[in-house]
């Protein structure tokens, strides 16, 4: 995408239509220039390489941002937003420590440029995100530093494409003042100075299915991208919306955020309702009425309800005071029973029913390092795990009849919280990670009365959630390297399959839920804190990831 070079020569003809700015094929003599091996690496990046310029220390691409050959080696994957079916916004990475204030330096530039960061900075913070920015006097002070620098090559301005540490800002944003002029007019500047720290805080091009919206060349096949996310954003706005500030090219005005613009940065920086690591997820038992929790910013329970024909209700808060994620589970089609720990480093729940809805939270006792695990394996039964003292995995359960059962200890340690599932009503499976971030198992039943633990091996970042669907599988989910879901199935046909990566982007331990054996419904916290589902049915495989 050859951004604002067409921007301003659009300006300078009077074009008033992007599809007035197509980008001409490059001649066969511009790929001479490159090496085939560096276009495969930039293409498996996932950029554009027709028009790639090789120039001191790297190229530039699409235009306006810089891949040093150091870029070219890693594998650096992103996430494309998808927005009513139509627009696409591509994220390399979101920025970490969040919320933040990003300084910004325009110090030297003329006054025009002042001006014209002072109407950038008001447009990013008018939308409240968790990312503020703030203009700075001193270079030094500054995460991203705007300054002039003779470009050549036709460029009018050059972002680095990744960070120089991870996820951090990328920077400086160089502007060629020579060619731009020490007076332009500061509202088409801010579009320029917007888009560009657009790609400083991560985000690439927008790209639009509608291809009356686009304004550069066709977009090249990407063999072997490492893009691994595609994630559907569902509401409004609900149809495609021109001049992206984070379009190729525009026209020779200026352009605000458009509202799908709005959309992708509330998705990517925007504040979410929960304060959270791991959600949870229960379907109702007996019904495709799935419950989904969260702890909140204040720490309370939050709870939003999926209902077949009725789609997501809205967040609604329970209370209490949890220091831990919380887990549910469901033993029979009128109850629904969250586990979290409490201020006491103890066990709290509550309970719903289908003629007395929720209970006060009421409180079991222990002492937790670790969120709790609650499954049901009947419904006469629920079983608590937790990682107690000393890294030792511990249990409660709940019998019918009988009420609550003294906490008991297994002999094994973990490093993690523990994941329980049940393929029939007499036997309870355990699954957690150990000190080596191996996943280890547990299988107790009621026959033996004893627990065996056998080590499974892989290697695994979080705390594992594993699902039996039916008396035959059983699927387990975790955290995996650079952020990779990773998952692994046991079968009575096969035993257990090798760990495989099925997507990027997950920011914590997943949650699952099912409600048959012919689908699983996966939950992660996403690249923004957000919270992501993902679906798996045995008839066509995982779908995309849904924003929450």
């Amino acid at each position: 995408m050859n951004l604002f070079i067409k921007f301003f020569t659009c300006f300078a003809a009077g074009a008033v239509l992007l599809s007035a700015c197509k980008k001409d094929p490059p001649t066969p003599e511009d790929g001479n220039k490159i090496t085939a091996s560096t276009i495969g690496k930039i293409n498996a990046l996932g950029f554009d390489t027709l028009n790639v310029a090789k120039v001191t220390g790297g190229y530039i691409v699409e235009g306006d941002l810089f891949l040093t050959e150091k870029d070219l080696e890693t594998k650096q994957g992103y996430t494309t937003l998808f927005i009513a079916e139509a627009d696409q916004y591509k994220l390399s990475y979101t920025l970490t420590a969040l919320p933040r204030i990003i300084n910004i330096s325009v110090a030297g530039l003329p006054a025009a440029y002042v001006s014209a960061a002072d109407i950038v900075i008001a447009r990013y913070n008018a939308l409240n995100l968790r990312i503020t920015f703030k203009k700075v006097a001193n270079r030094s002070d500054a995460d991203i530093e705007i300054k002039d620098s003779t470009l050549g090559n036709g460029v009018l301005a050059l972002t680095p494409a990744y960070s120089a540490a991870s996820r951090t800002p990328s920077s400086p944003v160089l502007l060629d003042i020579t060619t731009l002029g020490n007076n332009p007019d500061e509202k088409r500047l801010a579009t320029l100075m917007a888009h560009e720290i657009g790609h400083a805080i991560g985000l690439r091009h927008t790209t639009y299915v509608n291809n009356s919206y686009n304004c550069t060349y066709k977009q090249v096949t990407k063999t072997g991208d490492t893009q691994t996310d595609l994630i559907k954003i569902d509401g409004t706005p609900t149809s495609g919306a021109a001049f992206s500030w984070l379009s190729g090219c525009l026209n020779n005005e200026d352009h605000p955020f458009n509202p799908n613009d709005v959309v992708a940065l509330n998705y990517f920086y925007g504040n979410t309702p929960g304060n959270f690591y791991v959600p949870t997820a229960t379907y109702r038992k007996g019904t495709k009425e799935l419950h989904l929790f969260l702890r909140s910013q204040t720490n309370t329970l939050l709870e939003k309800v999926y209902t077949p024909g009725t789609g997501w209700s809205a967040w609604n808060d329970l209370g209490g005071n949890l220091t831990s994620d919380p887990s549910a589970t469901s033993r029979d089609g009128n109850s629904i029973a969250v586990f979290a720990r409490g201020a006491s480093n103890n066990l709290i729940f509550k309970t719903w029913t289908l003629n007395g809805g929720w209970s006060q939270w009421t409180n079991l006792g222990g002492y937790l390092y670790s969120a709790p695990n609650a499954e049901s394996r009947a419904a006469d039964f629920i079983n608590v795990l937790v990682r107690g003292a000393n890294d030792v995995l511990q249990t409660i359960y709940y019998v019918e009849g009988e009420g609550w059962h003294e906490w008991q200890s297994f002999n094994i340690n973990v490093s993690s919280a523990a994941s329980g599932t049940s393929r029939y009503p007499n036997s309870i499976e355990m699954y957690a990670q150990d000190a080596g971030n191996h996943m280890v198992q547990g299988i107790w039943t009621k026959e033996s009365d004893r627990t065996v633990w056998g080590n499974l091996g892989g290697t695994i970042y979080s705390a594992p959630a594993a699902i039996a669907r039916g008396y035959l599988n059983v699927d387990v989910f975790a955290l995996g390297a650079n952020h990779q879901l990773i998952t692994t199935n046991w079968s009575t046909t096969t035993n257990w399959k090798n760990w495989e990566s099925i997507g990027a982007s997950i920011y914590s331990a997943p949650a699952t839920a099912s409600t048959d054996s012919l689908s699983i419904d996966i939950f992660a916290k996403g690249p923004s804190d957000n919270l992501m589902q993902r679906t798996w049915t045995k008839a066509n495989g995982y779908g995309p990831w849904i924003n929450l």
